[in-house]
């Protein structure tokens, strides 16, 4: 839901009220989203969801690639938000993975324009010409937020014992991420696969390959869908 508290101070009236009208396109962007994919949205849909004219919110945005990396920005916020409450609590690498990976397919399955925007953003790829460069910072400074926060979990189950000590740390990060949302895209497809697994399954799965994989003991601990 929008709330007005959430905008940023501005310096000016008229800051303020472009921040507001943003965020409102950014609202009916995210309605459009519960409803189908983004490839099924236009400028025009966004325009009339909005209650703005097309040639109004390009005042607002450099064009659809612009609105739709503003929202993904907001929901990794929102989405490592909701990660680390969950990691918190996990005593030991390991079991740390399992709850961040356990609390992203948690989020995919409450919000699951957010696995849509993810999606996107994986095959068509960020032009930054067609982004404003302060969202195109923000995308990268919550990207290595993200980053960070896996590493720090890595380097804790090589120090705590749960994972093997010959581990290259950032290797085994970029690794399990691009693997990870691979799996949890297949997971969430309608489309044809050579073999049906229940979803939750599947992902357990994987979960369970990849902890055997880099764990010191071949332990599967950890929290599960």
């Amino acid at each position: 839901m929008y709330n007005s508290a959430a905008v940023a101070p501005a310096t000016s009236r008229e800051e303020r009220e472009a921040e507001i009208r943003r965020r409102l396109v950014l609202q009916a962007t995210r309605q459009l989203l519960s409803r189908k994919g983004v490839d099924e949205i236009s400028m025009e849909d966004i325009a009339n969801a909005a209650g703005y004219t097309r040639r109004a919110i390009y005042n607002y945005f450099k064009g659809s690639d612009d609105v739709f990396l503003s929202l993904f920005v907001e929901e990794q916020r929102t989405r490592w938000a909701f990660q680390q409450e969950r990691v918190r609590d996990a005593a030991t690498g390991m079991a740390k993975l399992r709850a961040w990976a356990t609390a992203l397919c948690r989020y995919r399955e409450t919000y699951p324009h957010y696995g849509r925007l993810e999606g996107y953003w994986d095959f068509h790829g960020v032009y930054r010409i067609r982004v404003r460069k302060a969202v195109f910072a923000s995308f990268r400074e919550i990207n290595e937020r993200l980053a960070d926060g896996l590493r720090e979990i890595f380097r804790l189950g090589v120090a705590d014992g749960t994972m093997r000590p010959d581990l290259d740390v950032d290797m085994c990060v970029s690794q399990f991420l691009y693997s990870f949302r691979a799996i949890a895209q297949r997971a969430e497809s309608s489309a044809y696969s050579f073999a049906e697994f229940d979803r939750r399954t599947y992902i357990n799965h994987f979960l369970d390959l990849f902890a055997i994989a880099i764990g010191n003991a071949g332990g599967v601990d950890g929290d599960r869908l």
